[in-house]
Formats: C-alpha cells, sequence, structure tokens
C-alpha cells in the first residue's frame, strides 16, 4: 500500500492568531538580492507559544521536562487516533462529548473539531473551546500509552475560562502526576482528511532552556 504525508501544522507567518488576540513576527529584510546583496537573510521575533506548537512539563512546572529534554523518538507516533468532538465557542469539553472509544494502544490522540476554519478571526482567539482538567487525569491513568494530544484549536485553555484552562494545563503536564506527563500539541492544521491517518512526526524547534517550541507536524496516510 502506498502512502502520502501531509501538513497537519500551519505555517508561521508575518501575523496570526495566538491565545486572546494576534501577533507580529516583525519580519525585517536584512539582505536583499534585488537590492544588491549576495543573498536574501531575514530576521524575526518569535514566541515560543506562537504558531502551531508544542506544551512541554516545563511550560507550568519549574521542575518540569522542556523541549529538548525529550529524545527523538518521542516525536514520532506510530498509533494516532482521530476524535472528533463537536465544540461550540467555549465549550469545555470531557470525556462525555465524545464518543469514540480509546484504542489502549493509542500513543497520540488528536482531537478534531473544524475550529480551524475559524482560524484568523477573532472566535479563533478568544473563543475557542477548552479541555477540562479532570480529562488530563482520567487519560494519564486509563490510557498511559498516551504521549501526546493535539487539538484544532488554539489552546487547551478556553480563553473564556482561563483558570480552569491552567488547571487543565497542570493535570496534563504535571511531571509528578499519575502515570508520565501528557504533552500538548496546539493549533493544529487538520484541513486535510484525517481518516487514514497512519503515523504522525513532531518536529520541534530544538532551542535550549526554552519550555516549549513551535513545531512543524507531518502526518503520513496510507493512499
Amino acid at each position: 500500500m502506498s502512502t502520502f504525508i501531509s501538513y497537519l501544522s500551519h505555517p508561521i507567518a508575518e501575523a496570526m492568531p495566538v491565545y486572546g488576540g494576534k501577533a507580529d513576527l516583525g519580519l525585517i529584510c536584512v539582505k536583499n538580492i534585488v537590492q544588491g546583496d549576495s543573498c536574501n537573510t531575514w530576521r524575526f521575533c518569535l514566541e515560543n507559544h506562537w504558531g502551531t506548537h508544542v506544551d512541554c512539563p516545563a511550560h507550568f512546572f519549574v521542575k518540569g521536562q522542556k523541549v529538548t529534554d525529550y529524545p527523538s523518538d518521542f516525536w514520532l507516533f506510530r498509533k494516532p487516533q482521530v476524535i472528533q468532538v463537536e465544540a461550540k465557542a467555549g465549550q469545555i469539553i470531557t470525556k462525555d462529548d465524545f464518543s469514540n472509544n480509546l484504542d489502549p494502544e493509542t500513543d497520540l490522540i488528536l482531537f478534531q473539531s473544524g475550529w480551524w476554519k475559524f482560524r484568523g478571526e477573532e472566535t479563533y482567539s478568544k473563543h475557542n473551546p477548552g479541555l477540562h482538567p479532570d480529562l488530563g487525569l482520567w487519560m494519564r491513568r486509563e490510557f498511559p500509552a498516551v504521549r501526546a494530544i493535539g487539538m484544532d484549536w488554539i489552546s487547551i485553555a478556553s480563553f473564556e475560562s482561563r483558570d480552569m484552562g491552567r488547571k487543565a494545563h497542570r493535570t496534563f503536564l504535571n511531571p509528578e502526576g499519575v502515570g508520565h506527563p501528557i504533552v500538548l500539541i496546539e493549533d493544529m492544521n487538520f484541513s486535510s482528511d484525517l481518516d487514514d491517518l497512519k503515523e504522525v512526526w513532531v518536529v520541534p524547534l530544538m532551542v535550549q532552556e526554552i519550555d516549549s517550541a513551535p513545531c512543524t507536524v507531518i502526518g503520513v496516510f496510507d493512499d
């Protein structure tokens, strides 16, 4: 059986949505061939939670793992499972909001809601759905093979329920909780048909000392 590959992440753009608003990269052209320089070179400023990115435990915990603490094979997921959710603006999603039975061997859960279609609109940044803190506790206790979850909205924290969102981050990322922390992949691009998803490759920007990082995510599909 043949395979094809598709991006599951959004490209970094000069202006893009971030949690609660918009961000500007501040792109500066340092060298320009058209103006007589020998090459093209650009400078920009990028925060580590802009665009498609991974949240690692150090995002909320002093002793949590940073993005560079993970071995390279951690970021290859061979048993992804897509969960369909019907998410409304500001909704806090619980395990009762999806009907899929989770495969006990699943290593990556992807919540597909269709919210990526609102990317660029204010509602995407300020009225996004979120995940309930109990969902993290349940997954860590009942599905120890899960290493990461991803979603097609801006953050697991609903901007309308930020305190609950911080609690949700902590339940997934706590290095001293039940089982092991579950890394979060936020602001993903699910415009592709995910029915035949076979593997997922996550490639974070490897910068020492920072807690989390923007990433490129690639899906491998059966053709």
